[in-house]
């Protein structure tokens, strides 16, 4: 677009600043150009921005150029209502590329082209050193399949008949592989003195999984043994994972984390076998705690899952059953955002014998992660509780991303000024006027599961927090 068609839709849309498809429309001619910082002051500008997946997934690419912190959590946002969304794994392999994140991003495009066979990036798969796929021998019209980057030193192998002497690579028929490599393993460091708030779930964690494991003489009077399962939900963002590994850290226990992108294979049954070979290593190295990240998308209810998703919904059910028995000292901790699209099979008692909703950090919450977020920068007057008082329903991402984006405009003036800028409660309260907490859109959603779907009383504790909140 040259430069005098700009022009006209610059002066278009200061007619009409509400007008968001020219707003829209010129964020891409920038990007699709030179003009990332431009588009980005179009973003902040926007009065409103359509809540649509497209428009989220435009935010994000914008945000890539200026403030990839934010487009982590706008992608995160968009993943939360579509787990299936292959572009937007795709972002987020390129944002782990700008970050030198080379495992991370390989995850993330593997994800993408699983889903959507038709994504390609040349250059990130140039960077991920990914073999280009073989041609192998497809269906009738001439369907096919990749074949597997293991299987690229194999030989070629020329089927019988006429063609024979017109070798064509094919991919080798023996078992699928399970994971090349290892699920990594870390002893945490964190325990539960360094997660601020969260009082009630954390003593409920003890009482079902750390005392049982420091105290083994005493619960085994009661037939008990160490180990077990606890599902997390609440929205994103909200300290689940942290505090998965602060319960590890607890135990002097070994800490895996299982995410979609470590299972999810395109193979027949590999995805099967990737699921039980994880929680077999786990098993190995007790005492170990597994948190399965996104439950919904790899435990999702069998009755919504295709046909394809069901057999690992069984998998996991048959990996879970073990835990009274031979998954002794094994301790599995499950977080999802959607908790009502996990398969119910999975909450029945051997299995997650326990439901705990991790709501939005309170106001002395909010105000520690505030002071751990500041804790190392260059501040001044900083007051973390009065900031508090403006972040109601805030999670502990979007602090973070809150101090992240105030510190990118100290760092601006101080590049334009050339003289030494420190963070001040201006700069932080006019950020916090800015944003919207990420979790408004899940309590919403959330609100009508408590008031109209909570049989059997799995969402009391969501139904308690609407009340007192």
């Amino acid at each position: 677009m040259n430069e005098q068609t700009l022009k006209l839709l610059e002066k278009a849309l200061q007619a009409s600043p509400e007008d968001w498809e020219t707003r829209a429309h010129l964020m891409e001619q920038y990007l699709a150009g030179n003009g990332a910082g431009r588009a980005a002051e179009l973003l902040r500008a926007a009065p409103m921005i359509p809540d649509t997946e497209a428009d989220r997934l435009l935010k994000a690419r914008v945000e890539m150029a200026t403030a990839p912190s934010e487009a982590l959590l706008t992608l995160q946002q968009v993943l939360g209502r579509n787990k299936a969304c292959a572009m937007a794994y795709l972002l987020m392999a390129r944002l782990y590329q700008k970050r030198g994140l080379r495992e991370e991003a390989r995850k993330k495009y593997g994800a993408a082209t699983i889903i959507d066979e038709s994504l390609s990036d040349p250059e990130l798969e140039r960077w991920l050193g990914i073999l280009p796929a073989a041609v192998v021998m497809g269906q009738e019209g001439g369907g096919g399949a990749a074949a597997r980057p293991e299987d690229a030193d194999k030989p070629e192998v020329a089927e019988e008949g006429e063609n024979a002497d017109e070798a064509v690579p094919v991919a080798a028929a023996d078992e699928p592989p399970v994971p090349a490599r290892p699920a990594e393993a870390e002893r945490p460091k964190v325990t539960f003195d360094d997660i601020g708030g969260m009082r009630e779930v954390i003593e409920r964690i003890r009482m079902n999984i750390i005392y049982p494991f420091k105290n083994p003489e005493v619960f085994r009077k009661f037939n008990r043994k160490p180990g077990g399962g606890i599902l997390m939900y609440g929205p994103p963002g909200c300290g689940k994972t942290h505090i998965a590994r602060a319960t590890a850290g607890e135990c002097g226990a070994a800490f895996i984390t299982i995410a979609i992108t470590d299972i999810l294979s395109k193979w027949l049954g590999e995805s099967e076998q990737r699921l039980h070979a994880l929680f077999e290593q786990a098993r190995r190295r007790t005492p170990t705690v597994i948190f399965i990240d996104e439950i919904d998308a790899i435990g999702g209810s069998r009755g919504d899952a295709s046909s394809s998703m069901a057999p690992l919904v069984n998998v996991l059910l048959t990996e879970m059953d073990g835990i009274s028995n031979r998954n002794e000292n094994l301790m599995v901790l499950a977080a999802t955002n959607t908790p009502w699209r996990v398969d119910q099979a999975l909450r029945r008692p051997g299995r997650f014998d326990r439901v705990l909703f991790v709501p939005p950090p309170d106001g002395p919450a909010r105000e520690a992660i505030l002071n751990i977020c500041l804790r190392e920068l260059p501040a001044e007057g900083v007051e973390a509780g009065k900031l508090a008082q403006l972040t109601r329903h805030f999670s502990g991402a979007d602090l973070r991303a809150v101090v992240e984006r105030a510190s990118e405009k100290a760092i601006f003036e101080e590049m334009r000024t050339g003289r030494a800028v420190k963070l001040t409660q201006r700069m932080l309260a006019d950020t916090v006027k800015e944003m919207r907490p990420s979790t408004a859109e899940w309590l919403e959603t959330a609100r009508s599961y408590a008031m109209y779907a909570n049989r059997g009383g799995l969402y009391d504790e969501l139904v308690a927090f609407f009340e007192n909140d």
